[in-house]
């Protein structure tokens, strides 16, 4: 974004050098990426009044011409065909750098001499507008054609090159920063300075707007706001010097008086306006529709364009006449014949712009704006600012009143700001009212304050602020981060607990401890990934391409499409995890101050586990990997997290995309589960290998950790171990068969773990064998064998009533 520094003098007052301006600006964000002074190639040269030509005594193509350029008149041997005395030209005197020299193939710049041609002394040189790279003229001088010029003016000036311009960086989320008086106004704030808003002097015809136009919109979400002047008796010319002047700082090229205006007015206010020749609109009506598949148009720039069923149309009573917020049409463009004309200023929804800039390929500064968020309050300001200086430079005649649709008002938003969150925040001690005046300043506006903070109303110009914390971010920026101390405001409180950020962090580094690789995947899908799952998606509104389409509601896909990719680079043994979030549609949702109504997300978890699990060894062999790695993966994941009450639940009922699934419990919440990839969902990727994976909802995980840990004593007294075999029907889970003789062994049992399961050879075919070795240990003494043995008695006695559990002999 290209900011002239004399167009911001005309809103506020700087007194310091552009490095120091450029410095401020960059402190509180706006960040000068460069400083051009337009006028410093051009220091040398001067405007020269031609006072006598006499031909060159030895040269028949030379001229000898006495030039007064102000403070002397000097002599200069000129070759040009079109000199001729009284006329004012550009003299480059000596020393200066000719930016460009024609008679050199490339063109390079030199240095001016003084030179003696032929005998005769040339003291400067007499310039094409090729040579001073202002076109590309090469068959003569530049003629100066305004009169009221004087010789001696500096070039610069009369260009209105006497002028520094900054590139500024706007960032997305700064749309109110893409004008000049958006500048001025951060500049007014930092300076402590007022900020000069033009006032609005127009002077209206008894003839109402009302009887002279018409508009209807017929989409209200897609265009909010449409605000219209008719303007008659327009006489269309070239700018003056000024406004050219101002624009092409900036980078704009001028066209003509009526154009120029409308981008004068966007490079000052920030808002874009349009121009229409009134009198080729059919019935002098504008009607705001959605474009038809198929529909053709024809752009300013002479491209005719297929439009997609849904872009936004300005039109007439029979045609379109412009894409809404990006170009206009050749058919109803500004000409030199044009004598009436109807202003347009309008807010279009940004999501629309931005899905029709991108389908069309074409990105405009009008465009730009509208997709970042235009200023919907500002629309009526804006077309009345652009109708004054029509009316200054044409003396047109403004139609009375304006028309202005507007069915539902955008509000300004109203952000409650709590002044301990706010010192607590950055580390200050600010009270009230710096708070509030620091705000004021950018046009933040106060209500009203309690006991614990401030009410504040932010302008629509801002939609960028939307909580507390980004109020908070301002009051930073303009208190100044280097007003800050440096010093500790609260003590280390170690046994204070760990927010979501380290507690998913050390799951992160238990699983890098565990030997899987962390991948991060887009969390938007195609509508074809995303129908996999049987979960309701959200659509966006403006996808980028088909494969960005929605929201996902499983990260399953994701992880899918990383194993193929992997496994065509015959990277086939694999351990990948991965933690984002998936997104539902959820009427149940309310709105609150971090929930959007009607829609859901989740912080979630994925492992997954393909190809090879152990490697061959002299001591074991290859083995595959399968859903028991998995399932030993998360209980040791809650053995790391101290969560001790958790429970394997196997089911018969597949998944959408999963089958073999172990539904995984905590204190009888469902917060995950473990399972084998489905083949016709692993076809759907060629992927030839089994893949094994579990999704955890860290979210309630994480409401079932206690950082309180509580110390216990080492065992003072010996343990004592049993094994034991069940026989019991080959339909009964191990994990049945584990928490019935937890339960009946009691607070003896300090460990038991599964060290066998044996079917075969004197076992029935219905039946399997399975082993457990017991752990029992009292704190308050040494057991004896009969207490022990007590203890076992009464596991093999449940068993038996619970199972038909008999031991193996």
């Amino acid at each position: 974004m290209r900011i002239s520094l004399n167009w911001l003098k005309n809103y506020v007052n700087i007194d310091v050098s552009p490095e120091v301006l450029a410095e401020k600006l960059t402190n509180v964000g706006l960040e000068v990426e460069s400083i051009d002074y337009l006028g410093k190639k051009y220091d040398k040269f001067l405007v020269g009044k031609i006072l006598k030509v006499d031909k060159h005594p030895n040269a028949d193509k030379l001229t000898v011409c006495k030039v007064d350029i102000g403070s002397e008149i000097i002599d200069i041997v000129c070759g040009a065909p079109n000199v001729a005395e009284n006329k004012l030209v550009v003299v480059g005197l000596v020393g200066a750098t000719i930016p460009r020299n024609q008679h050199d193939t490339d063109s390079k710049p030199f240095t001016l001499k003084r030179a003696n041609i032929r005998g005769i002394e040339s003291n400067g040189m007499i310039c094409s507008e090729y040579e001073l790279d202002l076109g590309e003229d090469k068959s003569g001088i530049l003629i100066l054609k305004d009169e009221k010029l004087k010789a001696g003016t500096k070039l610069s000036d009369y260009l209105g090159l006497n002028d520094v311009v900054f590139e500024i960086g706007i960032t997305p989320n700064r749309p109110d920063c893409l004008s000049h008086l958006g500048i001025a106004r951060e500049i007014a704030a930092i300076f402590h300075v007022k900020l000069k808003k033009p006032k609005i002097k127009i002077k209206e015809s008894k003839e109402l707007v009302t009887f002279a136009a018409k508009v209807y919109i017929d989409d209200i979400d897609k265009c909010p706001r449409y605000t219209a002047r008719v303007l008659r008796n327009v006489k269309v010319e070239p700018s003056p010097q000024w406004l050219q002047n101002y624009l092409n700082a900036v980078g704009i090229r001028p066209i003509n008086n009526i154009v120029d205006v409308t981008n004068y007015v966007l490079m000052e206010i920030g808002h874009p306006l349009h121009a229409f020749d009134y009198d080729r609109l059919k019935n002098n009506t504008i009607k705001v529709r959605t474009a038809k598949d198929g529909e053709h148009f024809v752009t300013l720039d002479g491209k005719g364009r297929e439009l997609k069923e849904g872009i936004l149309l300005i039109c007439d009573d029979e045609k379109p006449v412009a894409i809404a917020g990006v170009m206009g049409g050749v058919n109803s463009e500004i000409t030199e014949t044009t004598k009436n004309i109807l202003l347009e200023s309008a807010y279009f929804l940004p999501q629309s712009i931005r899905r029709t800039s991108k389908l069309l390929g074409l990105s405009t500064d009008a465009s730009q704006r509208f997709e970042r968020g235009a200023d919907p309050n500002i629309t009526k300001y804006a077309i009345n600012r652009a109708a004054e200086l029509i009316q200054r430079l044409t003396n047109a005649k403004v139609l009375l009143g304006y028309i202005d649709i507007y069915p539902k008002p955008i509000q300004p938003k109203k952000i409650f700001l709590n002044t301990q969150k706010v010192n607590r925040t950055l580390g200050t001690n600010l009270t009230y009212y710096p708070i509030k005046n620091l705000l004021q300043k950018i046009d933040i506006k106060f209500l009203k304050r309690n006991k614990i903070g401030l009410w504040f109303e932010v302008p629509t110009f801002r939609p960028d602020l939307e909580r507390d914390i980004d109020l908070i971010e301002e009051i930073a920026r303009l208190y100044g981060y280097d007003n800050i101390e440096i010093k500790m405001r609260s003590p280390i409180l170690f046994s204070e607990q760990a927010n979501f950020r380290d507690f998913e962090d050390e799951i992160k580094n238990y699983f890098f401890g565990r030997g899987y690789d962390e991948i991060i995947t887009n969390s938007l899908l195609s509508k074809e990934m995303a129908s996999l799952s049987k979960d309701e998606y959200v659509e966006i509104l403006n996808p980028i391409s088909r494969d960005m389409a929605t929201m996902r509601t499983s990260m399953l896909p994701s992880i899918l499409s990383v194993i193929k990719n992997n496994i065509y680079h015959q990277s086939k043994n694999l351990n990948l995890f991965e933690i984002g979030k998936v997104y539902f549609k959820d009427s149940s949702v309310p709105r609150g101050p971090y929930t959007t109504p009607n829609y859901r997300e989740e912080k979630r978890i994925i492992l997954a586990k393909t190809g090879i699990s152990e490697c061959p060894h002299w001591s074991r062999d290859e083995r595959e990997s399968d859903i028991f790695d998995l399932k030993g993966e998360v209980e040791d994941l809650f053995v790391m997290l101290s969560l001790d009450k958790y429970k394997f639940i196997s089911y018969t009922i597949d998944r959408t995309l999963t089958e073999m699934n172990l539904n995984i419990m905590y204190q009888n919440v469902e917060i995950g589960y473990i399972g084998k990839v489905k083949k016709e969902i692993l076809e759907l990727f060629d992927i030839e290998q089994d893949v094994y994976v579990s999704d955890i909802n860290l979210d309630i995980l994480k409401s079932f950790v206690n950082y309180k840990r509580k110390y216990v004593p080492l065992p003072l007294y010996p343990m004592v171990i049993r094994d034991l075999a069940f026989i019991v029907d080959k339909g009964i889970s191990v994990e049945k068969l584990l928490e019935t003789i937890k339960l009946s062994a009691g607070e003896l049992l300090k460990d038991i773990n599964l060290f066998d399961v044996y079917t075969g050879e004197r076992i029935a075919p219905d039946k399997k064998s399975c082993a457990f070795t017991l752990q029992f240990q009292s704190e308050e003494k040494t057991l004896t064998d009969e207490e022990v043995t007590q203890v076992v008695e009464n596991i093999i006695k449940v068993m038996n009533e619970k199972y038909n559990a008999t031991l193996r002999k």
